[in-house]
């Protein structure tokens, strides 16, 4: 099968309905982080079974990038992405019915196929729409972290304006997936292919790029912040800080997001310069999430919610930095397998971070989990600086 890109006079309407789709899948991915204490209570799940919700949402993700990551090298970006869309309206609908926990699952296993097929595809899609691959990852990322922020203000807002139908927010997702995939049906692909027959394949990166893409990988370990804080923030929030307004939660949730798409804006410049800074900020990050569960009172939350807020800049500017590195030597025709690629790090990253803190949290608690995981990423963060300086060096 032969897939050319299109000529890049695709762009105007065609660059907004992908960034929207994009950001309305990733909506969905996100909305039950601020409902987890909810969910706890209302499913009988435990603070191990809450994070596994998460974790198997990145697990799913996993799964389906590395079978189906290059699939949109081979059958065009539009209906990948229109297949990811399907699944995340039968995601919100389960969601909005499920009477028991198992039923939660298989709701978040299907965000993550969505996710899955969406993520690497979304970020060929604006990438042959620019000609850019630089300013694809920028724009793709920003949607991306749009998309993950407002998931959980969302759904907390909406619970608590209609406290009788706590899934309403499943329900609306739904039907912004069902637009979505409307308006995706009459946007032209942004390639072209020819034959027939279809491999599916890992996905891969040429070996030529192969330092390109080791030295951008580094740059996902953000990933494990985000899994991390993600699937235990609103636990944390409620059971050690005794915060349980809904709207609250629903914000707090979404800060990181919120910070993480601000660094990409205002950090990624300075950070392709200078790229240990990033990595500094996300160490300092780190340290502040660490040491927050180990003080007391109102600067225990405040020095949590600077441990967030710097550690998203730090990320935001980082990791589209490193999908740039990683693309940008890749030909049109394995943009979607090399970004599939990338993302499939990130989302072992999420996984390992919601797992890992999870099972932490049921033998030592919450407060004691956060903090070793604070300083294992501070470390980490500090040793991926070390390898970057290694491989970029002039000898190399």
């Amino acid at each position: 099968m032969v897939l050319r890109t299109k000529p890049s006079r695709i762009r105007g309407w065609p660059l907004i309905v992908v960034l929207g789709t994009y950001a309305v899948a990733m909506c969905g991915t996100t909305m039950p982080t601020a409902l987890y204490p909810m969910l706890q209570d209302e499913y009988g799940l435990s603070t191990a079974a809450s994070t596994q919700l998460f974790a198997i949402y990145a697990i799913v993700v996993l799964a389906v990038l590395c079978i189906f990551g290059s699939l949109s090298d081979a059958i065009g970006r539009k209906l990948v992405m229109i297949l990811g869309l399907l699944a995340s309206a039968a995601s919100g609908i389960l969601y909005a019915v499920a009477a028991e926990a198992p039923m939660l699952f298989i709701a978040r296993a299907l965000s993550g196929v969505c996710a899955g097929l969406v993520t690497g595809t979304a970020t060929a899609y604006l990438t042959d729409l620019v000609s850019s691959s630089g300013r694809g990852a920028s724009i793709s990322s920003v949607a991306n972290m749009v998309g993950l922020g407002s998931g959980p203000a969302l759904a907390a807002f909406l619970t608590f304006f209609f406290p009788s139908m706590p899934m309403t927010a499943f329900s609306v997702h739904a039907v912004l997936s069902g637009l979505c995939i409307v308006l995706l049906a009459m946007t032209p692909d942004s390639v072209m292919h020819r034959g027939h027959g279809l491999k599916l394949s890992l996905p891969l990166v040429p070996r030529f790029a192969l330092r390109d893409f080791c030295m951008g990988g580094l740059m996902t370990l953000g990933f494990a912040v985000m899994g991390g804080c993600t699937a235990m923030t609103s636990i944390l929030v409620v059971r050690a800080f005794g915060i349980t307004d809904l709207r609250l939660l629903g914000l707090i949730g979404s800060l990181i997001f919120v910070a993480t798409a601000v660094g990409q804006k205002a950090g990624g410049k300075l950070v392709s310069e200078k790229i240990h800074l990033g990595y500094a900020g996300l160490a300092i990050g780190a340290v502040l999430i660490a040491l927050a569960p180990r003080l007391g009172g109102s600067l225990a939350m405040a020095v949590y919610l600077a441990g967030l807020i710097v550690a998203g800049l730090s990320h935001g500017a980082l990791f589209p930095v490193g999908l740039g590195i990683v693309l940008r030597r890749i030909e049109p025709r394995h943009r979607g397998s090399a970004s599939s690629a990338f993302w499939v790090l990130g989302y072992a990253l999420t996984a390992l971070g919601a797992l890992g803190l999870g099972w932490v949290g049921q033998i030592s608690g919450e407060s004691m989990a956060v903090s070793y995981f604070g300083a294992a990423i501070a470390l980490c963060a500090l040793g991926c600086a070390k390898l970057h300086r290694r491989w970029a060096g002039p000898g190399n």
